[in-house]
């Protein structure tokens, strides 16, 4: 049977520790994107009520001003005029400028929404490679690095401690 050095017991501590915190780090990435995908929805409702509000304020604005032209047109004699037209004309391009205008910039919204929740995915994911990535440095390193494979210095759990010491000669 195989003695229990000091530097076994915390090798085995610390790859237990590496573990626990890799998987706890995954758990907490994956919570924390969930709730941005939440979130990014939440603001993609957000922006259709908004916009949704704004071609209902400007109806309402050019039906109001539309009302108005007509009946300054009764008013004056000019009812069904060319200047009366001309006027519900310009009244209705308006309009229609400003509701596209409403739809293009909750299109972009709705872009920059998607974009930055990408992002995000890609930085959890990037996260948890890292992760992993420190969780295999621990316990390669805990195993004797390559000197577990014979190459390149003293082999087993003690390897990195040696390594250690001399690595704190000006200390």
């Amino acid at each position: 049977m195989a003695a229990f050095t000091t530097a076994t017991v915390l090798a085995g501590i610390g790859a237990a520790a590496a573990v626990a915190g890799t998987v706890g780090s995954i758990k907490a990435q994956k919570q924390s994107q969930a709730a941005q995908r939440k979130a990014a929805n939440a603001q993609k409702q957000q922006q259709t009520l908004a916009r949704r509000r704004s071609v209902r304020q400007n109806v309402r604005q050019a039906q109001i001003a539309r009302a108005s032209v007509i009946a300054g047109g009764a008013a004056a004699g000019t009812a069904g005029s060319s200047g009366e037209a001309g006027s519900t004309g310009s009244i209705n391009s308006r309009l229609g400028s400003a509701i596209g205008f409403s739809g293009a910039q909750s299109a972009l919204s709705g872009i920059i929404t998607s974009a930055n929740q990408s992002a995000a995915d890609a930085n959890t994911r990037a996260n948890i490679f890292s992760g992993i990535a420190g969780l295999g440095t621990t316990v390669f390193g805990a195993a004797g690095g390559l000197g577990a494979f014979g190459i390149g210095g003293p082999s087993g759990a003690s390897a990195g401690t040696q390594g250690a010491v001399a690595g704190n000669a000006y200390s």
